[in-house]
């Protein structure tokens, strides 16, 4: 190689390795947005309507579980909670990273598209943008699919909220390690044109699954009963439901967590 293209590429180094230090400087400089979750997840569920009752579910069965499970996640708090009525089950578990904790596409990795699938679940209807009204109001886009292991269908709606903003990725199967942050690469540039350099915002991953089709669950008044305390309180609402004056409001941003700091 010519002396030339070897000053070339220092040259090149030297500029990644400045850029780098900076974007790190102005990320230290600047402040994270501040929370507007600052209550364990647990106390923000609903309550059981009449007729149904509710328990919390360990999200790992053992502590050296539990400690794989949050060495991977980092996630700050999570929930698990099984709500049940009869035959009628449905768990809703959330996770939820402060801003500053992790990168979108690393939370957003871990979707049941990853985590299932590497645990032996096969992914079959899948879904992405599916509106849905609820009580007079529309909810943000989720995303729905069928998962099944051991003749055994599991139905999943699914939300990845960065910042109040839901998010998706459609990579089925991403790889921990240094095989999945090469796999995320593209995924990173995306999240940069959409965010920017300051990439600290506020994090839900929502997960509703059921052995229950959702477009049975849609007609139980249970179900809608719970989905639309549910939805208020998480920010789930893209236009929340008609007020008791009649007058409707549009959510966006992380304004849809209003619910949850007027606890």
């Amino acid at each position: 190689m010519s002396p030339r293209w070897m000053r070339a590429l220092l040259g090149f180094g030297v500029t990644i390795v400045v850029v780098l230090l900076a974007l790190n400087v102005y990320i230290a400089v600047k402040p994270a947005p501040k929370a507007a979750i600052d209550q364990p997840l647990a106390s923000l569920l609903p309550a059981a309507p009449t007729g149904w009752k509710s328990f919390d579910q360990d999200i790992a069965t053992t502590p050296e579980e539990l400690a794989q499970v949050e060495s991977v996640l980092h996630y700050d708090d999570a929930i698990c909670r099984i709500y049940a009525n009869g035959q009628t089950q449905v768990q809703i578990y959330i996770a939820h990273w402060l801003p500053g904790k992790f990168s979108p596409a690393k939370v957003g990795s871990h979707s049941p598209d990853t985590c299932w699938v590497h645990n032996g679940w096969e992914q079959f209807e899948r879904n992405q943008g599916v509106q849905r009204d609820l009580a007079g109001g529309t909810l943000l886009p989720m995303e729905t699919g069928t998962y099944k292991k051991d003749g055994q269908s599991v139905h999943v709606i699914f939300w990845h909220l960065v910042g109040g903003v839901p998010m998706s990725y459609d990579l089925v199967g991403w790889e921990n390690g240094l095989a999945g942050r090469i796999e995320r690469l593209p995924v990173l540039v995306e999240d940069f044109k959409r965010f920017g350099l300051d990439q600290r915002k506020e994090q839900l991953v929502i997960r509703l699954s059921s052995a229950k089709s959702f477009d049975e669950l849609w007609t139980d008044p249970g179900f809608l009963n719970i989905m639309n305390q549910f939805s208020r309180t998480f920010g789930l609402y893209a236009k929340l439901p008609p007020a008791t004056d009649g007058s409707t409001r549009t959510a966006t941003g992380p304004s849809q967590l209003d619910g949850v700091r007027a606890q």
